[in-house]
């Protein structure tokens, strides 16, 4: 990213991630807002996937600088303990409010039926996205990685292939014409971080969460019809039916599930960390497809050029 190596620093040891994946560097915090105008959008399948993967990230890039957006594909209607109807309703509240706790800017739902992503159009998806790319004008784009290795949730890697498929299209002036014509120019997507979403799914960069980790508590206390938002309150509930109580969690259920969140769900956070001496860190498979200040052609032009 243009950074000083104090805060970009790669680290050594090539064992700390697959081989594939290359160098890992350790993306730290930036000082001042030097992203400032620039735009990242997230792209997730369910209410909690972001939360869990990168909302120390998120926080992290707005925080700098960038304004965020949040596109939510599923509808999440499995999920929730209660009806179809009841659970559709439960998730988009609690995304809206945990979108806010992070906050992002705008929140989209595309609402394709969840757990059954497999079985819809890669194109209409695709198409949607485009657009929503270029009408947010994103400089970054996050979401799941297209090619992750032990993706079970045909949600994720569906997501993931749509958003890869449309960070390149959406550069290319002729896909969707119809687009220039409302005014919606193509929009280069240079910048991708990919969630590590499973064990063994390659990585190439440790981001410091140390700063944000805060907020990513707030983004997965939100999350209570899944990813596990209000576990603190109902073993507090619980241990109470019992006479009993645990002083971790408080005295009430705010504190109960925030305490709960930080000392239970916090684990693979704080592994990510201890290789690079970090308290907190997320891991992502980051690609960097910005050009450099001169080209190759106009290093050697300059370098070889004669008068005449």
């Amino acid at each position: 990213m243009g950074t000083p190596d104090t805060i970009l620093r790669p680290v050594l040891g090539a064992a700390l991630a697959p081989a594939d994946a290359g160098e890992v560097v350790v993306e730290r915090d930036q000082p001042g807002q030097p992203h400032k105008g620039k735009v990242f959008v997230a792209v997730h399948a369910h209410l909690d996937d972001l939360p869990h993967y990168a909302a120390g990230l998120c926080a992290k890039l707005m925080r700098e600088g960038y304004t965020g957006h949040l596109i939510r594909t599923s509808n999440d209607e499995k999920r929730g303990g209660g009806t179809t109807a009841q659970n559709i309703l439960s998730n988009e509240q609690e995304h809206l409010r945990m979108a806010a706790a992070l906050g992002f800017r705008e929140v989209f739902d595309l609402y394709y039926q969840n757990h059954e992503m497999d079985g819809i159009s890669s194109l209409d998806l695709r198409g949607r996205l485009i657009f929503l790319f270029r009408f947010l004008k994103a400089n970054t784009v996050i979401s799941f990685n297209p090619w992750g290795h032990g993706e079970e949730n045909p949600d994720h890697w569906v997501t993931g292939r749509a958003v890869e498929q449309a960070c390149w299209m959406c550069g290319v002036p002729n896909d969707f014409e119809e687009h220039r014509e409302a005014g919606f120019q193509p929009q280069e997507v240079l910048e991708r971080y990919y969630f590590y979403g499973r064990p063994g799914q390659p990585f190439n960069r440790v981001v410091d969460i140390r700063a944000h980790i805060e907020k990513k508590i707030d983004a997965i206390v939100e999350c209570k019809s899944q990813g596990g938002g209000n576990f603190g309150s109902q073993l507090r509930a619980r241990l109470a039916r019992q006479r009993r109580r645990l002083p971790l969690l408080g005295n009430d259920d705010r504190t109960a599930d925030r305490e709960y969140v930080r000392q239970f769900l916090l684990d693979d956070n704080r592994e990510y960390g201890k290789p690079h001496d970090l308290a907190f860190a997320e891991r992502f498979y980051y690609i960097d497809q910005r050009p450099p200040e001169k080209s190759k052609v106009e290093e050697y032009v300059e370098k070889n050029a004669v008068s005449f």
